[in-house]
């Protein structure tokens, strides 16, 4: 394990600083949504949702309420692939925990799903996408579903006009201090959380832990594409073999990264080793934790 300082993009020091410091998340909030946000209340880190007993469980990075409206902030560092459908599944996910049995659904809260990316999730060179439902056949049309995703590009931090905005992207994506108040008070913050030197090497564990099982992952995939194509030409049918093999590995993927989230969250740190490295107890602890889809 490589030793270094966590930076505010590595998830652990994201949760960290977005749980502990309400008021640098809520203006976080209003730089990237621009408009006012209230006090942020009910912050959660590492949230782990199952929606029903055997479903696919969701991990949420930071979850919190403001005002009577939900949001959900996600750090991504990597391509995860379907960032779309991974966004509606946020979003059924939480909607599934906001209302008590009987309630109407005029009582389901505004929400917004942010997803802050350090590469171009879209491949449009825009650094930022924001998506609403509009009526195809008229734009006068307002379903009034309460909900919007927004999606940040901070590789695209140049493109943007100089502001609050563009320096918190620039500092996402290259650790450069500006003289913004929040950025400043984000450096500060993460400054901090490293000189906890016991609390940095857990939060690198952690990391190191998520790499290995993606390369772990990857490997799986680029044997199961290798087998798929043998096979395929056998029998005349590769690429059908291929997207196959590729879908089930990576929904494979999926769940052990929701199987390890949610056993670190609950302090399991030796399940969640032995679930990387022994298949047996790996399958075990998937179906102890409803995480089976």
């Amino acid at each position: 394990m490589q030793d270094r300082d966590l930076k505010f993009s590595d998830w652990p020091m994201f949760d960290h600083i977005m749980e502990k410091h309400p008021d640098i998340c809520r203006r976080l909030l209003e730089v990237v949504l621009g408009m006012p946000v209230a006090a942020v209340e009910n912050i959660t880190a590492e949230r782990t949702i199952l929606p029903r007993l055997g479903s696919h469980g969701v991990r949420l990075d930071v979850i919190m309420h403001a005002g009577g409206v939900a949001y959900d902030v996600e750090m991504q560092c990597y391509s995860r692939g379907k960032l779309g459908r991974r966004m509606r599944y946020n979003q059924s996910s939480m909607d599934s925990l906001a209302l008590k049995p009987g309630e109407d659904y005029d009582r389901l809260p505004q929400s917004f799903i942010v997803f802050i990316c350090t590469f171009d999730p879209f491949e449009h060179e825009l650094p930022v996408y924001t998506f609403d439902m509009i009526c195809d056949e008229s734009a006068h049309v307002s379903l009034d579903h309460g909900f919007k995703w927004v999606v940040l590009n901070a590789s695209a931090w140049r493109s943007l006009p100089a502001g609050e905005l563009k320096d918190l992207l620039h500092y996402i994506q290259e650790q450069s201090v500006s003289d913004d108040r929040l950025v400043n008070d984000i450096a500060t913050a993460v400054e901090e959380a490293n000189d906890d030197a016991a609390w940095r090497q857990e939060g690198l564990a952690m990391i190191t832990l998520e790499e290995d099982l993606r390369a772990q992952a990857r490997m799986m995939k680029e044997a199961a594409l290798e087998q798929g194509l043998a096979e395929g030409r056998a029998e005349g049918r590769a690429e059908g073999l291929a997207e196959g093999r590729t879908e089930g590995v990576q929904q494979g993927e999926e769940r052990m990264a929701a199987l390890v989230a949610f056993l670190l969250e609950h302090g399991r740190s030796d399940d969640a080793l032995a679930a990387a490295s022994d298949p047996a107890r790996r399958a075990d602890l998937l179906e102890e934790c409803g995480l089976y889809s």
